[in-house]
Formats: C-alpha cells, structure tokens, sequence
C-alpha cells in the first residue's frame, strides 16, 4: 500500500512536468524543500523559487523533446504514520529512447493534510545544480536558494 502510494506521488509529480502544471506540482511539494547530492544541498523555498525550479525542468524536457519522464518506486519505507521514505530510478526518453538516466534517488514524503508532499530529494544525479540544470541546456539557477557546496 506504501509502495502504491509512493508511485503514485512520483506519477503525478512526473504528470505536472510533462505538461507544465505548475499548480499540480506545487500543491505536491513542502515549502522549505531540500535537495541535496554528492556535491551540494540546496533549500527551496518561495513561490519564485519553486517556480523557477519547474520552468527550468519543464524547460529542460521540452527542450530534449523528452517524451517519457519515467520515474519507477523500487523500495518504500514507513518512517512513521506521516513519513514515508522511497527509492526511484528515473529515465527521460525521447520516443522510447534514454536521453538522460537511470539514475537513483530517494525521497522523503510528507502526509499533509491528507496529501503526500515532497519534503526531501536525494539524488545521485552528480550535477550540483540539479535539478535546475538536469541537461545542459536547462539553463540558469533559481533565485537566491541556500546551496551549501560539499566540495
């Protein structure tokens, strides 16, 4: 049941970017949000922020053509009645062939008010920008995130 509910996040999540529902997206995420890799953590945090976060990953995928943004749960763990904490690949295809990916990433879901949000992304995505700058060509950087470089 936690595996379903966790997928069902990531599908709906991967919905809103594929066609540019922003309000879908954000009623999907905690405001702070923190993502974080191997080479920094950024705190999201702000209308502005969010916005220019799902812009510039909206962007992204439709400036690759990206067709698919698969996202598939492989493990699921109850932290508590209102903690979940998953682990995904993620694969962006462009008419079902890979343009970036797999990669793995965990997150920690948040029950709000009877909605799952996104509260933390871990992402092994080795890019410090992500996930402003998934590709190359996303572009620039959010607006004044609290980035804090582990290099």
């Amino acid at each position: 049941m936690m595996l379903d509910a966790f997928q069902r996040h990531l599908d709906d999540v991967s919905e809103a970017l594929m066609t540019g529902n922003f309000d879908a997206y954000h009623a999907l995420v905690c405001d702070p949000l923190v993502v974080t890799n191997e080479k920094s953590t950024t705190v999201i945090t702000g209308i502005d922020q969010f916005r220019f976060g799902f812009d510039s990953y909206v962007g992204m995928l439709k400036s690759q053509h990206a067709s698919h943004l698969m996202r598939l749960a492989s493990a699921v763990t109850e932290l508590g009645p209102t903690l979940l904490m998953g682990h995904y690949i993620t694969q962006i295809l462009r008419d079902g062939h890979r343009i970036y990916g797999p990669f793995e990433s965990a997150l920690v879901l948040r029950l709000v008010d009877g909605v799952w949000k996104l509260a933390v992304v871990a992402s092994s995505s080795h890019r410090e920008d992500y996930p402003i700058n998934v590709l190359p060509s996303a572009g620039g950087r959010a607006p004044s995130p609290k980035t804090e470089d582990k290099t």
